[in-house]
């Protein structure tokens, strides 16, 4: 235990030195030097120099040595397969784009042929590639897929069958549940946080006093699949009325392709008539905007959280659109809550998030707070 809190430390405050290490942690000199050594004997942790000082002999400080093993994040969208290589301190080293899996007659082998081609491009490190981790769009239990609505991977224990032909661990997530990790490990270290990704549909990660909350069979987050209006439109797990039918990307897109009678419209095309003021576009974001205020409201009610990021094409692509969603809001128990667009692009916070979930596994702690 003692071990993991020096190496938690020297990651989040170094360069440090073994003093001040002690002094922070209340233990004795003679205990961190020992523990140190043995994290420079596996590679962890290096000496970086000395500390200047007019007094005594100087401190050596310490680092934590982010290059001594990378991480391996995979999201798999319905159309495209990304993946980075990255650091354990999140340094990104490589990334790559794949067309997607979803439909290939093969879908395990041909990401098994992505991986095998981003890992022959990993950095040479003592402990190489130490996890790999899998952000898919649907409902992830004890490591295994239980539901996706918007592809057919036809592998629940896609986890298991990468472990067998990789060798190293694999961890299966939700890709909202990692943008929550990605966003909280790296640009909002909040103890109640809430993660909205709005894509094919509305994912939801949840970090409550500081931990992913996924509830009893990993349903919990799964936002897109509340019902707002009774009855209204179908939608592929079953019901009717679910709010990713009214307010995801593809729902507000479509209906911009719709209006304009354009089938090759996208979302990028929507927010640049939005910017330039088409009323088409307008009419559009206005109805986003609607939902997402009444879906904010319900969320706070709920949750109470210290932040709110909204990772969305349109909050990102159009300046302001954030504080107009909060604007649209009339809930009196929002004064306290902070709400933002996403740090980076939807698919970079869920490989970074991939990133914390591998390195914290592999490093044995609880919690990482990096800068990317």
């Amino acid at each position: 235990m003692n071990s993991r809190l020096v190496l938690q430390h020297i990651i989040h405050h170094g360069p440090i030195s073994r003093a001040d290490i002690s002094k922070a942690l209340g233990l004795t000199k003679a205990t961190v030097s020992s523990i140190v050594q043995t994290f420079i004997d596996d590679g962890y942790v290096w000496e970086i120099g000395s500390l200047d000082t007019t007094k005594g002999r100087k401190p050596i400080l310490l680092q934590f040595n982010g290059n001594c093993g990378f991480t391996l994040s995979v999201y798999l969208d319905v159309d495209a397969t990304s993946i980075l290589i990255a650091s354990l301190t999140g340094e990104q080293r490589q990334f790559f784009s794949y067309p997607g899996i979803s439909g290939n007659p093969s879908p395990l082998e041909k990401l098994c042929e992505y991986i095998q081609d981003a890992m022959s491009h990993c950095p040479p490190s003592r402990y190489h590639i130490v996890g790999i981790a899998v952000g898919v769009l649907g409902v992830v239990h004890k490591n295994r897929i239980e539901f996706t609505p918007y592809y057919d991977l036809n592998c629940p224990d896609l986890g298991d069958l990468l472990e067998q032909r990789f060798h190293i661990p694999v961890y299966i997530e939700n890709e909202a549940n990692l943008a929550a990790q990605g966003e909280r490990t790296f640009f909002h270290f909040y103890p109640n946080l809430i993660n909205l990704n709005i894509h094919a549909g509305i994912g939801m990660g949840i970090i409550l006093d500081h931990r992913l909350y996924t509830g009893q069979n990993g349903y919990a987050g799964e936002f897109g699949h509340t019902i707002i209006e009774p009855g209204g439109k179908p939608c592929p797990c079953g019901n009717r009325g679910c709010i990713e039918q009214y307010a995801s990307r593809r729902a507000i897109v479509s209906m911009f392709r719709e209006i304009t009678r354009d089938p090759q419209m996208t979302a990028a095309d929507l927010c640049r008539a939005y910017n330039k003021g088409r009323p088409e576009a307008v009419r559009c974001i206005d109805i986003f905007v609607r939902y997402m205020a009444i879906a904010l409201n319900n969320i706070l009610n709920i949750f109470n959280p210290d932040i709110v990021i909204i990772n969305s094409d349109f909050t990102t692509g159009i300046p302001g659109l954030t504080d107009e969603i909060s604007r649209h809001m009339r809930n009196t128990f929002n004064r306290n809550c902070t709400f933002v667009p996403a740090s980076q692009d939807q698919e970079t916070v869920i490989l970074l998030g991939g990133c914390c979930v591998c390195a914290k596994k592999f490093l044995k702690i609880k919690d990482l707070q990096l800068k990317t």
